[in-house]
């Protein structure tokens, strides 16, 4: 797969700490319902879980951006719903059709 085109790259930059907010706070809404479990043991072994299954989707999405894994990020942020399709019609054709095929 090719790096994406520098105006897709520029658009994924401008995006990216947006998106990792709308990700972190997708994960912080994920934990009030374990917070507010009565058994401290059980709400703990919860919390890990959600913040151990959100720090991998965090990572896939946005640890070692660079363009030339540009594309693998974008077809992890549509897949964790973090891109619309009116979000993924802003990027080039070639981008849209490689993330369709990555999430195929």
């Amino acid at each position: 797969m090719h790096p994406i085109a520098e105006k897709d790259w520029k658009r994924l930059r401008a995006k990216q700490e947006e998106k990792l907010d709308q990700a972190c706070k997708n994960i912080i809404n994920k934990l009030k319902p374990a917070m507010q479990e009565h058994v401290h043991h059980k709400a703990y072994l919860e919390i890990w879980d959600i913040i151990n299954a959100g720090d991998a989707k965090i990572g896939q999405m946005f640890n070692d951006l660079r363009r030339s894994n540009a594309v693998f990020k974008l077809a992890a942020w549509q897949k964790y719903g973090l891109l619309n399709e009116g979000e993924l019609k802003e990027f080039s054709e070639e981008t849209q059709a490689s993330i369709d095929a990555i999430n195929s």
